[in-house]
Parts: C-alpha cells; sequence; structure tokens
C-alpha cells in the first residue's frame, strides 16, 4: 500500500535534482492560442530548454493533457523532445491531484520535488501545485516556463505563494539542478542545448 510522503520542512535548500519529476502540464495548442504570441513564445522557449535539460540530466517527465479531444495533445515543439513510449496523462480535472489514476501515479514514484511547467498558471499549474502540496510532494512553480492571458499569470503564482508553493525562474532551475562547473561541464559534454531566446546562461 502506498503511503503518503512525509511533508517537507519549512526551511527547504536549494532544489535536489535526483528528487525531482518535472510536471509539463497542458501545453496544447488550444491554450496557447489564448496567449498574445510573444507570451506563448517565452514561455515555450523555457518550457522546451527545461524538457531538453531534464532530458540530458534523467530527470523524468509527467505529463498531462487536458480534454485532448477538444485541446490538443502536448504542442509538437515540446512533444518532439519526449521519448516515444513517454505517457501524455488525459485529465478531466483541474487539478492532477484530483483525479486518482494520476495521484496514485505520482505517488508510486520515489520522487518528491514535483517542478511544475506549462499552463495555465492560475488554473491548473495553481490547483496542481496546490494538490501536490497537500500530498507532501515539494511543489516548486517555474514562472517564465508556465503562463496565462493577461494579468491572470501574476495572479496565478501570487495565489501559488500564498498557499505554500515554491516559485523559481528556469535559469534558477539550471544552476540548481547543475551545482558546479563540473556540473555544467558534464552537461555540455553531449549536443549542445540552446538557452532560451533572450536568456543568458
Amino acid at each position: 500500500m502506498n503511503q503518503p510522503p512525509r511533508p517537507y520542512p519549512v526551511e527547504r535548500g536549494l532544489i535536489e535534482r535526483d528528487d525531482c519529476i518535472l510536471l509539463v502540464i497542458d501545453l496544447q495548442d488550444g491554450f496557447l492560442a489564448k496567449l498574445d504570441e510573444g507570451r506563448a513564445a517565452r514561455c515555450l522557449e523555457r518550457v522546451r530548454f527545461l524538457v531538453e535539460v531534464a532530458n540530458r540530466l534523467e530527470v523524468p517527465l509527467f505529463v498531462t493533457v487536458e480534454d485532448p479531444a477538444r485541446n490538443g495533445w502536448t504542442t509538437a515543439p515540446v512533444s518532439a523532445l519526449f521519448d516515444q513510449d513517454l505517457v501524455q496523462h488525459g485529465k478531466r480535472v483541474f487539478s492532477l491531484c484530483g483525479q486518482p489514476d494520476l495521484a496514485a501515479a505520482m505517488l508510486r514514484q520515489r520522487r518528491r520535488t514535483a517542478v511544475l511547467i506549462g499552463l495555465e498558471t492560475d488554473v491548473c499549474i495553481l490547483h496542481s501545485a496546490v494538490g501536490l502540496g497537500a500530498l507532501g510532494f515539494r511543489a516548486v512553480i517555474v514562472s517564465d516556463a508556465t503562463a496565462a492571458p493577461g494579468e491572470e499569470h501574476a495572479l496565478g503564482l501570487a495565489r501559488a505563494a500564498a498557499l505554500g508553493a515554491e516559485l523559481i525562474h528556469a535559469k534558477g532551475l539550471f544552476y540548481e539542478w547543475t551545482r558546479s562547473l563540473d556540473g555544467l561541464a558534464a552537461l555540455k559534454a553531449g549536443s549542445p542545448i540552446a538557452p532560451p531566446a533572450g536568456s543568458l546562461l
């Protein structure tokens, strides 16, 4: 029988890569179409970058899609980076934890730092982060790899932080995952990973 993970202490410290699972939430064309072009492009660039880095560092992915018959599957520029056997989990609830099979899948795997990227900040990202926190996960939202229309992005981040989720940006997560010059060198030993457009690493 699966036991809920032990809650994290208030003093959490830097993010430990080996405890992370990267959640790509509802990054579907139906939701991207609601964003202005610039915001969508910035979010996609950072999601693309983090998925590539996660693949290189062997951080597992967990992907959700809301009502794919209506909104589509994960957008092609990002899904092209997925392993062929990676499951895109369909959902009809805003918090992935509100769907028993998805909550059970998260609890079955051993990692307990849930890093959230995708859409939309004030709905599925927020609800999932709060739900994961209630299950005992350390919920971390990447602020510039999530998005929502207009002011709803900032409002969603503020609400998530007030309810206990941590916020980080893509560059910050990159350096917490790599930690050292040796870590950077190991990451760069393979084919180059382009940084997000407009970002200096």
